[in-house]
């Protein structure tokens, strides 16, 4: 006890002691010295930290100087930045430790160097940022290592699309990317105004009620959704770069929108620190193949009248009118009316962008302006852009950027209408009469009109008249985004968008229109339709990303969530009909309303959110797994069936890593697997709730009845695909080779198809998840550098596919739609559990009998007969092409470059509508296929192909019309020249390139149908004009 308190009491004094001490020492730092004078005397001032200057450039790896380069000593506050000449002059510590100078510039990889003699003038070298699109795979969240990604994804540079079209980007990105190919659309032909719809690894849908675009991929712009339309009529000068992700690991983190694949677009963006002005200005020339035109002349139709007996007649009543055409045809009249509606068109795009960095921010705006003509009169296609671009380094780890895009658009459609009805007219009738007015109809028997059997209206004569169909659009989108770097290992991103479009159409059919020549009542003539929408969107999104980097292993962890919000306003939309003259172009005039035309509006809007992760682990190089989880909810579901997740799982080895593998000449081997599950919600919220229309028609002592329009589904939820893939990739002899497999199996499960409902309910059927659907399939791509030397390149290129789809499960009431006959020459869709949604069924046919020339048909049990019977037909033959692609090829000299892009497709079915319609089931009345006339069967013994020449009775769905397609493309020949640097120093510019290009050279296909039936394709011209400043 003594010890204890004798121990306290002495602590107690010392830390007093303590105290005192350093208080006083304070006090006497904080007094200066009595005797100042004698103070200096007896000690020496202390001396100053004495310091060096360094002088210094910053060049690029083109040996440009970069200006606004910050200089910071490290470990200090200090820093300059470098001058237009890219020079600095930095004061630094004369230390005998290390001292090193930190280089950081917006676009530039971050660059030190240590001090070792200050009195030398430093050169210093940054390099850009462009681990870029070589390196790493953008999906839209984050950026992931293209040597341990998963997923599969294609990223095309600008230089990759302009060798393939100067003009068209849809055409460029499928031409380079097996799986993506384009719907042929046959009737649109080059219609500039329809816009063209994309399928990446097959129709994961069924378009049952010939729903548009319902497979289209997921476009994204800049980080901001947009549609096909958008992206279609995008200048293509204006993108740096497209990224097409395809399968459950590239895309699973978009949820519910991913079903389809995701395109992502990335406009240009600066890459240096001088100020860049581009200009692309494209001319093109176009005019209209009609090398698929076999059309009947003028004697040949008049002579297929007469034998089919047309002009054959008791009393001879038609002999005059048979003699009226023939004198028309020594005459020398031969109208080729399908050259009539036709043009020699010219159109022309512009693109200007301004791009620089400097002092920490970068920037980019662009300008585009796009003049669509078709090749059928009247008709355009007009597009005005401006988007902006900048980008701040507020700090070393806080950066902010925005993006903005303001766009209008107009189109106009020909006013000669439907292409069909120029080809159908009779060459022997005159366009016009004797006064050389418009003829405004043709009658079989111009001396008899109302005795006529056939009555043509003048399709010319309607294009003289007011009537128009036009549409015009404006869109804005806006995008802000913020990155933080935390640490080096870690980052986190935010964006908010924000867009908004809106389109009006306006369709004017004159009071004069031919079609109205019959109607009495002027209420009657004459009829205007309009309709607008107005849709907006706000989505934001935000992502942390965390890396980091042991002996042997790696992994990286992303994590965040995400929100969309979207409205779509039908704002108006009405039928007015009845307008007096021809010039009263405007609703305003019309006497009244269509029943179902009078003024309406409608509006839809739908929420949803997600929350993601993705965790990634590589092992020595060499062994990489990765996950990625996205739970999604949406608005547009049913009530009970709001909420999903969505997965992935994918694994790589990278061979070529391995000790037993590792070559000199191998630069990439890898195989990579991945499997998921992701979603589709392409359809409305309207379907998943009950709603009512009020009808006037039903006015009732209590009140306004209203009809069920749409019975709802509380457990309505998306489409669901589970994809799987395994891919093989390979580079080597310094990446002048590589291949690429891939082998995918996709299942949609819960596919929407409608299920029947009692009429008692109001509506016919309700749509329901019950469908299933399989794709499976192949595509590789192989590319290599034939040759490289200092002035000689060639390269070649060659890509291909296959996909095979089956539709594992239907609804009772889609399998009722099968039930019936066709309405027209081609056979209409079937769709039947086991079978393909692109089979053609018809029945089977053993040809015409040389004796009788009549057809044997064969039935479902396989016994020959004359009848023909639709409870017979079966598949005989399906559109898949066994293998579909393109072949490309590259050949440089100098400044001199020569392009050729092509594909091909062999294996897959069609089924000939012109052989059906123009040559076959014919209605003699009009112009036909000259194979109507040659090669029909006219008397026993002949061995055809189609039947004899006569009355139409019946329309058949025969196996004859079903014909293999082979086809050989030359889609696009360009030929460059970039002008010396030499030269391009004397007229200050930066670069120069001059060029021609031909679309559409030649098809040889084994398939001889008429192509644009609707609207004829075109083949075009395009001059290149783009400089650099």
């Amino acid at each position: 006890m003594l010890y204890t308190f004798v121990l306290r009491r002495w602590l107690k004094r010392v830390l007093l002691l303590s105290v005192l001490m350093m208080i006083t020492g304070l006090i006497n730092a904080q007094t200066p010295p009595k005797n100042e004078n004698k103070q200096t005397s007896d000690k020496k001032e202390q001396p100053k930290t004495q310091r060096v200057t360094v002088i210094g450039t910053v060049l690029d790896s083109k040996e440009e100087p970069l200006p606004g380069v910050v200089v910071k000593v490290r470990g200090t506050t200090q820093a300059v930045a470098t001058d237009v000449d890219g020079r600095f002059i930095i004061q630094i510590p004369k230390s005998d430790k290390d001292i090193f100078l930190d280089f950081s510039f917006v676009g530039m990889l971050p660059h030190s160097i240590k001090v070792v003699k200050p009195e030398r003038k430093l050169i210093v070298h940054l390099k850009e940022d462009n681990v870029a699109l070589s390196e790493v795979v953008v999906n839209g969240f984050f950026a992931q290592d293209k040597k341990t990604f998963t997923g599969t994804a294609t990223t095309l540079q600008r230089d990759d699309l302009l060798k393939v079209s100067s003009t068209n980007v849809l055409k460029a990105i499928t031409a380079l990317t097996p799986n993506m190919k384009i719907v042929e659309n046959n009737a649109a032909g080059s219609n500039p105004n329809v816009v063209p719809e994309l399928i990446i690894r097959g129709a994961n849908s069924l378009a049952i009620s010939g729903e548009q675009g319902i497979n289209n991929p997921l476009v994204i712009l800049d980080g901001v959704e947009i549609s096909m339309e958008e992206l279609y009529d995008m200048e293509i000068n204006e993108i740096e770069s497209v990224t097409i992700l395809e399968d459950a690991s590239a895309t699973v983190l978009y949820g519910e929108r991913a079903a389809n694949g995701v395109i992502l677009v990335e406009r240009v963006r600066a890459k240096d620190s001088k100020v860049r002005l581009r200009y692309s200005f494209t001319p093109t020339f176009a005019y209209a193949d009609l090398s698929s035109m076999n059309l009947t002349n003028a004697e040949q139709k008049l002579e297929l009248e007469r034998l089919a007996g047309l002009y054959d007649t008791d009393d001879g009543s038609l002999d005059q009118a048979y003699a009226y055409k023939l004198e028309n045809i020594r005459k020398g009249i031969n109208t080729e009316w399908y050259k009539a509606p036709l043009r020699f068109a010219f159109s022309h795009s512009h693109s200007l962008t301004l791009t620089g960095m400097g002092q920490n921010l970068s920037y980019s705006a662009g300008l585009s302006f796009r003049d669509t003509y078709g090749i059928m009169k009247g008709d355009y296609r007009r597009n005005y852009g401006f988007n902006i671009n900048f980008g701040y380094r507020l700090t070393d780890k806080l950066t902010v950027s925005f993006t903005g895009s303001y766009g209008l658009g107009g189109s106009k459609s020909s006013p000669y209408g439907d292409y069909s009805t120029y080809s159908k007219m009779n060459p022997y009738e005159p366009i016009y009469d004797e006064y050389g007015e418009y003829i405004k109809e043709y009658y079989f028997d111009p001396f008899d009109p109302s005795g006529s059997e056939k009555k043509i209206e003048n399709p010319l004569y309607n294009a003289t008249l007011s009537s128009f169909s036009k549409n015009q659009s404006r869109n804005m989108k806006n995008s802000v985004m913020i990155r933080w770097d935390i640490v080096p290992q870690f980052y986190v991103t935010g964006q908010i968008n924000y867009s908004s479009d809106y389109s009006q159409s306006d369709v004017y059919v004159s009071p004069d229109d031919s079609q109205y020549l019959s109607t009495v009542n002027p209420a009657e003539k004459g009829s205007y339709t309009i309709s607008g929408t107005n849709n907006s969107a706000w989505d934001g999104k935000f992502t942390a990303s965390y890396r980091k980097q042991f002996k042997d292993v790696g992994f990286s962890v992303n994590a965040g969530c995400s929100s969309i919000s979207y409205k779509y306003s039908s704002d108006f939309s009405a039928q007015g009909i009845g307008f007096m003259k021809d010039n009263l172009n405007d609703i305003k005039f019309a006497m009244g309303y269509t029943k179902n035309g009078k003024p309406s509006g409608d509006e839809n809007i739908s929420t949803s959110v997600g929350f993601y992760g993705n965790t990634t682990i590589v092992v020595l190089k060499r062994y990489i797994i990765d996950g990625n989880l996205s739970y999604s909810g949406n608005s547009s579901n049913g009530a009970n069936k709001r909420f999903g997740p969505f997965w992935s799982v994918g694994a790589r080895w990278n061979i070529h890593e391995e000790k037993f593998f590792r070559k000199s000449w191998l630069n990439d081997l890898s195989l990579r697997w991945n499997m998921g599950s992701t979603g589709n919600a392409g359809f409305s919220a309207k379907q998943a709730v009950t709603r009512y229309q009020y009808d006037q028609d039903n006015d009732y002592y209590t009140g306004v009845g209203a009809t069920p329009i749409n019975m709802g589904n509380p457990l309505l939820k998306w489409q669901k695909t589970l994809k799987n893939t395994f891919a093989i990739n390979t580079r080597m002899f310094q990446d002048r080779l590589s291949f690429n497999f891939s082998f995918y199996l996709d299942k949609t499960f819960d596919m929407l198809v409608p299920i029947d409902l009692p009429p008692s309910v109001g509506v016919s059927s309700v749509k329901v998840n019950m469908g299933e659907l399989l794709n499976k399939g192949l595509s590789f791509s192989l590319s290599g550098r034939i040759l490289q030397t200092k002035d000689w390149y060639l390269s070649s290129y060659i890509n291909g596919s296959h996909n095979f789809d089956k539709i594992t499960k239907i609804s009772d009431a889609l399998e009722k739609t099968n039930q019936g006959g066709d309405t027209g020459t081609k056979p209409k869709l079937l769709y039947k559990e086991g079978g393909s949604q692109y089979d053609i069924y018809a029945v089977r046919s053993a040809g015409i009998d040389p004796a009788t020339g009549q057809e044997i048909f064969i039935t479902k049990d396989g016994h020959y007969t004359l009848k023909y019977n639709e409870d017979d037909k079966v598949a005989v033959g399906n559109e898949n092409p066994i293998l579909k692609g393109s072949w490309g090829m590259t050949l440089a000299y100098k400044g001199f470059g020569l392009n050729l892009t092509s594909s091909y497709t062999f294996g897959g079915d069609i089924y000939n509508s012109t052989i059906a319609d123009a040559v076959e089931n014919i209605d003699p009345y009009f112009n036909v296929d000259v194979r109507a006339f040659t090669d029909r069967w006219k008397q026993p013994g002949d061995h055809t192909r189609f039947l004899g020449l006569g009355e139409k009775k019946e329309t058949y769905r025969s196996e004859r019309f079903v014909e293999k397609k082979n086809e050989f493309y030359l889609s696009n020949i360009t030929f460059t020249y970039e002008l010396p640097k030499s030269f391009l120093k004397k007229i200050k510019l930066e670069r120069l390139v001059v060029g021609i290009a031909y679309d559409d050279v030649f098809r040889i296909s084994s398939v001889k149908m008429e192509r644009g039936t609707s609207y004829p394709y075109q083949r075009s011209l395009n001059l290149i004009f783009r400089p650099t400043f």
